[in-house]
């Protein structure tokens, strides 16, 4: 088994279709009891960056959310990850049966660190978005888009965008 090939960074879509088969997986084995807006969900979010989604449930309306990346591979390795406090507000106007729409906002802060540069990025983020629910399973979708402003170790603006899904373990 070659060592080198294992190590490099796997396309965005071979990650995704992994992480979907994991989740998948885990979601045949879960309770189908599911609490709304509860507990801790995990997933995967595609976009800018990729990588591991997490949210985690404080009250009725307000939740904590992240995300977790890296690629490994000679000399390019990099991490990133960033945590949002985000509020939301649900359309209960639609009444749907499968689940809910809801939409959020907040603000966060995001670390990145790059092996080949000499210093760390630091971020602020402003992320809001759309969800949906489902109310039979435990699992939501979601697409955000976050304007970012990385503070060190020089200013500047761009926007991060994801879409993504979330599996809630509870």
């Amino acid at each position: 088994m070659d060592l080198k090939r294992l190590i490099q960074p796997c396309s965005t879509m071979r990650k995704f279709i992994l992480t979907f088969l994991l989740l998948f997986t885990l979601m045949s084995y879960a309770d189908m009891a599911y609490a709304e807006n509860d507990g801790l969900g995990v997933g995967s979010a595609i976009g800018g960056p990729d990588g591991l989604s997490y949210k985690y449930w404080l009250g009725e309306s307000s939740a904590l959310s992240g995300l977790v990346s890296f690629s490994i591979s000679a000399n390019n390795s990099r991490f990133y990850t960033h945590i949002d406090y985000l509020q939301h507000k649900f359309y209960d106007e639609t009444d749907w049966e499968v689940g809910r729409l809801y939409y959020y906002y907040g603000g966060g802060l995001g670390y990145e660190w790059f092996e080949w540069a000499t210093d760390d990025v630091f971020t602020l983020r402003l992320p809001s978005g759309l969800g949906f629910d489902f109310n039979d399973v435990p699992f939501d979708l979601y697409f955000e888009l976050a304007p970012t402003i990385g503070i060190a170790p020089d200013f500047q603006f761009f926007f991060n965008g994801n879409f993504g899904f979330r599996l809630y373990l509870n």
